[in-house]
């Protein structure tokens, strides 16, 4: 009887001795697993934490892009007021006599207030002269200066970025200042027009 339980007792205890290591085995691979997961933690905050500065420098790039256009744009318009100074008021004066409009026969009182809407858009006073624009061409809607009011007005409305209101300008000023290269060709009017038309176009 003996000889027979020997053999029992012996592989009972055999496997006692083989399943402890199995438990530790099994708590080693759980620690691995954790040391895993912790790292994946880690490395997915740090991602995270990556990803958050990135959207970041994203924003504040398309920030300066904004106001690196807006500064383009406010230099452009300088640019171009320090060109229609150096064009003189005698030349748009002697275009008026020359070519005066059969629909505005007050042309003094239009160069008049072009010439006062236009040193507001000089002087950087954006509100008041778009009010001024649009008030000289409700008042000669077919006038001289009236392309050239559409123009100051796009301009205006860029510089402030409102691209809407600034294409709407554009699309005004392109029918009256192309109708006018085409009627008066050769003419200081003309060829002001079609300068306004060329920085339209960029």
């Amino acid at each position: 009887m003996l000889r027979t339980l020997l053999p029992l007792l012996l592989g009972g205890l055999s496997f006692a001795v083989v399943a402890a290591p199995t438990v530790e085995q099994r708590l080693e691979k759980l620690e691995r697993q954790m040391s895993r997961l912790s790292a994946l933690v880690m490395e997915v905050q740090s991602l995270r934490t990556e990803t958050q500065q990135n959207f970041g420098s994203v924003e504040e790039l398309s920030h300066q892009f904004k106001q690196l256009k807006k500064q383009q744009s406010r230099q452009y318009l300088d640019l171009d007021q320090r060109l229609a100074q150096r064009e003189g008021a005698a030349a748009p004066k002697q275009s008026v006599t020359a070519n005066p409009s059969p629909s505005s026969p007050s042309s003094g009182g239009e160069a008049a207030a072009y010439e006062k809407a236009f040193a507001l858009v000089r002087s950087n006073q954006g509100k008041a002269a778009l009010k001024a624009l649009n008030k000289l061409i409700k008042k000669y809607p077919n006038g001289t200066y009236t392309g050239d009011a559409w123009y100051w007005i796009g301009r205006l409305h860029r510089v402030q970025g409102d691209e809407k209101a600034a294409a709407r300008a554009f699309a005004q000023a392109k029918t009256i200042l192309g109708g006018i290269v085409k009627r008066f060709p050769g003419t200081p009017k003309a060829e002001r027009a079609a300068t306004k038309l060329k920085k339209i176009a960029r």
